[in-house]
């Protein structure tokens, strides 16, 4: 009999528990005020930075909530795309290609306008405005692709110190026979490069064929590869241009709050706009 007694007082405890539970998150349920509904156009995806972007919006709110003003935010986004190539090579391809996007500002507010009740429209049932807001000048695209001429100068601030050094190490330990070949003799430094090479005889195709010995780079090819500089190991003497290339570009993620007197904001569909 004690036992059955210990379990039905035990399962009474746990069904007034769980009513108090239950009742305290009825109880603590909150229902606050409704935020603005908002829509806007933008004039365009691509404007050139400095100019104003042009906008139009839709704005209403529903409840007893009272509009006070607009705002248009948005963040700064940096985006770098970087490509450097050797042409002289024969047995593989070598690029070093890069691809980032940084944010150089974090989203803010830019402007305010202020809400006027006499742009409401009686036939969509909503307020109605048009204005523009401000780029920055300062935030000018960069463009450097296959330069006829070489800047030394450019290359150390657009792919950083220590760059060419790693380009050049990391070129040398992929390279073989063919490829030191190709780029000593097509860059005017050995006249017969076969001089550094073993050779074998192949029946199939009754000509020789030519490699290094055990597979490892004469110290006298070492030394010429040396030699050559970053300039001469991306310059295409087909086309007499240098295979580097750097951009440099902004874009913006802005968008237009509707902010009632008690702060609430509600806000639009996030707009990217492209700065040239």
């Amino acid at each position: 009999m004690k036992k059955t007694k210990y379990i039905i007082q035990s399962m009474a405890l746990i069904s007034m528990l769980s009513c108090d539970k239950h009742d305290s998150l009825d109880n603590n349920v909150i229902t606050g005020p409704m935020a603005p509904q908002v829509y806007w156009e933008v004039s365009s995806s691509t404007v050139k930075a400095g100019s104003n972007v042009p906008f139009v919006c839709q704005y209403y709110i529903t409840g007893d909530g009272v509009i006070d003003h607009l705002e248009v935010w948005y963040n700064i986004v940096k985006k770098e795309d970087k490509m450097v190539n050797c042409p002289w090579l024969s047995t593989f391809s070598y690029s070093i290609t890069t691809s980032t996007e940084s944010v150089e500002r974090m989203d803010q507010c830019i402007s305010t306008y202020a809400h006027d009740e006499e742009t409401w429209n009686d036939s969509i049932r909503a307020y109605t405005f048009a204005a523009e807001f401000p780029t920055s000048n300062t935030l000018t695209s960069v463009s450097w692709s296959t330069p006829d001429t070489y800047d030394d100068n450019k290359v150390i601030t657009y792919f950083g110190e220590g760059f060419k050094e790693h380009f050049k190490d990391s070129l040398y330990s992929m390279m073989k026979y063919e490829d030191f070949e190709k780029m000593l003799t097509g860059l005017g430094l050995v006249e017969n490069f076969k001089i550094y090479a073993d050779s074998v005889f192949d029946e199939n195709s009754n000509s020789y064929e030519y490699m290094f010995k055990n597979e490892e780079v004469p110290a006298e090819v070492k030394t010429i590869f040396d030699s050559i500089t970053f300039e001469q190991l991306i310059f295409n003497s087909g086309k007499n241009n240098y295979e580097i290339e750097f951009s440099r570009s902004y874009y913006i993620n802005s968008n237009l709050h509707c902010v009632t007197t008690k702060n609430i904001h509600g806000t639009a569909i996030e707009k990217t706009i492209d700065l040239n």
